[in-house]
């Protein structure tokens, strides 16, 4: 079967997700092609068509009405045509974006003849919204990122190289921070957190960097002073909330993890994180918000969540996981990612649905 996944590899996502993922179906014996081009011009080629982000059908810009109606007059005619269409739905709706970006989720999500959740809490969520929908409706989770980052480093070498004291009860916080709110949840966690020696990693915290500002002249120049005033206080308070680059590069990813006891996800208002697995990769406890399939994965593991809304609530799950990750806690959670979350197992659940997709559209 060829499969085309609806995916620009050189796009602007910064992580390995669909990559991965297209790797790992092609080991299963699937002809995998990831483009966008292809389904403006060639769908028609292949066995099934497969969505990730509705994005990047667009470039990651605000598509045009015109836009819109052509995506509505492709999907009709591949339905027309008898080829699968699969989504997997990583967001509810749109991070960013207008009324256009808006109705393309929708034409994706009511196209599609199977959609994949990352999780039991998606799956509920849209049958809930949509009860009369007579899609294929199908859990798979975010595989891990294993054997991608080349050898390991010990916690030593991983601080040392972040700079981050030897003996610190280290605080991972991952990723951008996309509103303000995520920041002072993080800021405020910490620094109520009662553990000694504490040290707070998170390097894009801070929402200026030396490189990746469109700014220019005196913008700019102000830009780049806050990015150095904050970089040089930040060792006072036991922290690393910069980041000279708008994004960590992938061969830094394993020293944050390597180097953290604990994550905290302080994505409050999504439907994913790829880091609650990432965490249990690298055998750490994480804390994330009661939201989305955030909180379903990390209770299943025995992992704390708390309400984001409530200060309380997150002060008791960061303690909780200060706790879980003195006691080892962070070794079943490993275990759990290996048992569960391998690419390989996550790699066949996909091509057994084109398979199952590709055998009903054919009687």
């Amino acid at each position: 079967m060829r499969i085309l996944i609806v995916y620009k590899a050189s796009g602007l996502s910064d992580n390995p997700f669909v990559r991965l993922l297209a790797e790992g179906i092609r080991a299963c014996g699937f002809e995998v092609v990831c483009s966008v081009d292809a389904f403006w011009n060639d769908a028609a080629a292949y066995d099934a068509v497969h969505f990730q982000w509705p994005e990047e059908l667009f470039g990651w810009s605000y598509p045009s009405p015109e836009q819109v109606a052509e995506l509505r007059d492709r999907l009709r005619m591949l339905r027309e045509r008898g080829i699968p269409i699969v989504y997997t739905r990583h967001n509810t709706l749109p991070h960013k974006g207008n009324d256009r970006v808006r109705e393309a989720y929708r034409l994706i999500g009511d196209y599609a003849d199977a959609v994949v959740h990352l999780g039991d809490y998606s799956l509920r969520q849209f049958r809930t919204k949509y009860p009369e929908s007579k899609q294929l409706h199908v859990v798979i989770p975010h595989h891990i990122y294993e054997g991608v980052y080349g050898p390991g480093i010990t916690r030593e070498e991983a601080r040392q190289r972040l700079g981050v004291p030897a003996d610190s009860f280290v605080v991972l916080a991952f990723g951008a921070f996309r509103h303000d709110f995520e920041r002072k949840l993080v800021w405020r966690a910490f620094r109520r957190l009662r553990v000694a020696k504490k040290f707070l990693l998170a390097p894009r915290l801070w929402p200026y960097t030396l490189s990746g500002s469109h700014r220019r002249g005196v913008k700019r120049f102000a830009t780049r002073m806050l990015y150095h005033a904050a970089h040089a206080v930040e060792g006072l308070f036991r922290s690393r909330i910069t980041s000279a680059e708008g994004l960590i590069p992938d061969t830094e990813l394993p020293a944050y993890f390597t180097a953290a006891d604990v994550v905290f996800i302080q994505r409050t208002d999504i439907l994913n994180s790829g880091n609650v697995p990432q965490a249990f990769a690298f055998g750490r406890v994480a804390a994330g918000p009661a939201a989305g399939n955030i909180g379903g994965m990390l209770e299943a593991t025995g992992n704390p969540v708390f309400d984001a809304s409530d200060p309380a609530s997150v002060d008791r799950a960061l303690t909780e996981a200060a706790q879980l990750a003195a006691a080892g806690h962070g070794a079943a959670n490993r275990a759990y990612a290996l048992e569960h979350l391998r690419l390989p197992q996550i790699a066949a659940a996909y091509g057994r649905l084109y398979e199952q997709l590709h055998d009903t559209k054919r009687r």
